[in-house]
């Protein structure tokens, strides 16, 4: 009877709620939400309430105190957060502070609201964007961007030009706070400082190919906010890699796809399979006609008989005609048989068995 009962519909399983409020703080920022994915993935497994053994890190984006009261000071008017910006102050050596410890302690709690924790991620990524860029004369890429997350922009600028200028230098020499707090990231397993190099390899491994942004002006902003209020625009997949771009690998196309352009590799190649014009140039725009293949010889247009529509057709491209040689004719005693063997018989006279009597020894039968 299982043949004709109609299947149990599977129930829908909700939204992950974090990975919603992700969503909904790039929308709100411009920030890429594969970007803020992957970053709050790395830093705390999308735990709201992680926090870290060797440092005041906390919340989704492992959030430092001073890099949240900052961020809170110059982002919290803006969410609705003015009240908590303005119980920040700033002290004369420029350390961020809170007056009254109550509220200082509801301002770090924060950390822990995913909505706002992944706005403040988003502004926070965006502003290191624009002063990397401005200190690298490019744009970076997402790992170098969560190495401004982790080092700050200053840190992160320093990193990378130390990586191409002293690719071996110890970068623990260089951010002994930051390789105390992430010893798994400045340092191997063995105990080995690990070189300016190796720890950019690191920080950059797990944003490989990721999406940096998704709107980078207030107008796109608020373009990624009306489609994710009204639940379009999904996010576009994350970029490939640089060296199978369209624009790179033309010539081995063939290999990662089934389908695309049948074109040639280059001009070059196409001009060796066309007929040479009589000036003695190459032209890749001729036409199939004119091409070396398929051709045919003298041999082969006379072995049938042009019928009236092939004669029309050989008179329409007579016009057309070029010079092109032609490879040498197959030899005649290859594709004629010789004298010698037109006389040889067509089938040998059988042979009578050997006599081998001669050979046997004749025995007396007494």
């Amino acid at each position: 009877m299982f043949l004709f009962t109609t299947p149990q519909t599977r129930e829908v399983q909700p939204a992950n709620p974090v990975v919603s409020a992700i969503r909904d703080g790039a929308a709100k920022t411009g920030a890429g939400f594969d970007y803020l994915l992957k970053t709050a993935q790395r830093e705390s497994s999308l735990e709201p309430d992680a926090k870290a053994k060797t440092s005041s890190a906390t919340g989704l984006f492992q959030f430092i105190e001073q890099t949240w009261l900052s961020m809170v000071k110059q982002e919290g008017p803006k969410q609705g957060l003015s009240s908590y910006a303005d119980a920040i102050s700033e002290t004369g050596s420029g350390r961020l502070t809170v007056a009254d410890p109550a509220a200082r302690e509801k301002i770090l709690e924060l950390r822990k609201d995913p909505q706002v924790a992944a706005v403040m991620a988003g502004a926070f990524t965006q502003k290191n964007r624009e002063q990397l860029a401005g200190a690298l004369g490019r744009q970076p890429h997402a790992g170098e961007l969560y190495m401004a997350h982790v080092l700050g922009a200053r840190g992160a600028s320093d990193l990378i030009k130390t990586a191409a200028s002293d690719p071996t230098r110890s970068a623990a020499k260089d951010f002994p706070d930051a390789a105390a707090a992430n010893r798994s990231i400045f340092f191997d397993k063995t105990g080995r400082a690990r070189s300016a190099q190796e720890v950019y390899g690191v920080l950059a491994a797990s944003h490989a190919n990721t999406q940096l942004a998704a709107a980078t002006t207030p107008a796109q902003v608020a373009t990624a906010q009306g489609a994710a209020a009204t639940g379009q625009g999904a996010d576009k997949p994350a970029e490939i890699a640089a060296a199978l771009s369209p624009g790179r690998a033309k010539g081995l196309i063939g290999l990662f796809s089934t389908e695309g352009s049948r074109a040639p590799v280059s001009p070059a190649v196409a001009n060796l399979w066309t007929t040479p014009r009589t000036d003695g140039a190459r032209m890749a725009s001729l036409d199939a006609a004119e091409r070396y293949f398929p051709r045919q010889t003298k041999t082969d247009a006379t072995a049938i008989a042009p019928t009236a529509s092939d004669a029309a057709v050989a008179n329409a491209s007579a016009a057309k005609a070029v010079g092109a040689p032609l490879p040498p004719s197959r030899p005649v005693e290859l594709t004629q048989p010789t004298a010698a063997a037109q006389e040889r018989p067509t089938a040998r006279a059988r042979r009578a068995p050997l006599d081998l009597s001669s050979f046997m020894i004749q025995r007396s039968g007494r």
